[in-house]
């Protein structure tokens, strides 16, 4: 095959903004700020094939998490609960897993 697609091989839009929106509700992000979510594959042995990434901003500081599951199974219970948002801060470290 000469071509071929290099985005995923289905259309996640519809899920990447359901996520968005997940986010944005449980974290209390305003509309202003900036929400990022991929969906990527599975970089280590033994983790799912693929994993939801998401890096948000609230104000000036940077928040990121990683949920095991593609971006089409994530649901409001994949996420952390509201008040373990400063444990989400991006310090700059390397990836948690």
């Amino acid at each position: 095959m000469m071509f071929r697609r290099l985005g995923p091989a289905q259309d996640t839009l519809g899920d990447l903004s359901r996520v968005e929106d997940l986010v944005r509700e449980r974290f209390h992000v305003p509309g202003n700020d900036i929400i990022l979510v991929s969906e990527d594959p599975g970089a280590k042995p033994g983790f799912p094939p693929k994993e939801t990434n998401v890096i948000f901003w609230k104000g000036e500081t940077r928040y990121r998490l990683k949920i095991f599951a593609p971006v089409s199974d994530v649901m409001a219970a994949d996420l952390p609960i509201g008040w373990l948002l400063p444990s989400l801060e991006d310090t700059g470290e390397g990836g948690c897993c």
